[in-house]
């Protein structure tokens, strides 16, 4: 990984994300990361008809005043964690972004050549388009995605669960964090009755093996990986990002939407 990218939307979980990101890179060798408070452009995903030209005004005034906010608690960050800018030159490269932008440009502009993308779980105070964006994030840039619980204050990847399941996506997320659980103290593979993880997939890694009692559901299966997380005190899951049509998950429910709406422990994800 050579590139975190960081995704703002509350600026009170800011710090959360890039603590994170400070000590994640520093603990896989990158050396770079940017920090994105995608500004809303007014008629994003608005409709046809959009916003009147005083409506649009306004919304720009208040993202200029959110991204200036989060600016604040980026540059007060920024000097905590590396001090002067000689001293972050030797240590690292910490981009400040704030372009006003379209959810497909943050996926194509950011998103899809970063090693790594930090974001916040799903918050009821974000507005329809940064909830567009977390779900392309998950699903369209290809990429790694870590999300983090609101005001996470433990170490992230000491001991991880991952939830193995068969499919393309569930291998490409674990293989993509392998460059965290280099440094896990305990790894734990929890797969269902009857299937084994392809010991390949893990080269290197010492890690445990255990079987999850069936389930019916997919609530009542994301809901027992979450409690067996709080049972080990575990501080990161890793699973696929998995991604069924509308009408399949208001019938079948969902477990990567179930894990997004219940923000306990960090989940690393990779569609």
């Amino acid at each position: 990984m050579q590139r975190c990218l960081v995704i703002l939307n509350q600026p009170d979980q800011a710090v959360v994300l890039l603590s994170l990101a400070a000590s994640l890179i520093k603990q896989v060798g990158a050396d770079r990361i940017d920090v994105l408070a995608a500004r809303e452009p007014p008629n994003d995903g608005r409709g046809p008809m959009g916003l009147t030209d005083e409506g649009a005004f306004v919304m720009r005034q208040d993202q200029r005043e959110w991204a200036a906010s989060l600016h604040a608690t980026f540059h007060q960050w920024l000097e905590q964690e590396y001090g002067s800018p000689a001293d972050r030159l030797s240590a690292v490269e910490v981009n400040w972004l704030d372009p006003e932008i379209a959810v497909e440009r943050i996926i194509n502009g950011y998103g899809r050549d970063a090693g790594l993308i930090l974001q916040s779980f799903p918050d009821r105070r974000d507005s329809e388009q940064k909830h567009r964006a977390l779900r392309s994030a998950i699903f369209e840039t290809n990429r790694p995605l870590l999300l983090v619980p609101p005001f996470w204050d433990r170490p992230c990847g000491r001991t991880v669960l991952m939830a193995w399941r068969d499919s393309p996506c569930c291998r490409r997320a674990f293989t993509a964090s392998r460059m965290l659980l280099a440094h896990a103290e305990s790894v734990t593979v929890l797969s269902p009755e009857g299937e084994i993880m392809p010991p390949d997939l893990l080269p290197g890694i010492a890690y445990e093996s255990a079987h999850l009692p069936h389930r019916h559901g997919a609530d009542a299966v994301a809901q027992q990986l979450l409690d067996i997380a709080q049972d080990e005190k575990a501080d990161l899951l890793v699973m696929g990002g998995y991604q069924h049509g509308m009408l399949y998950n208001r019938i079948m429910g969902s477990v990567t939407d179930y894990i997004l709406h219940h923000p306990s422990i960090p989940v690393f994800l990779h569609h």
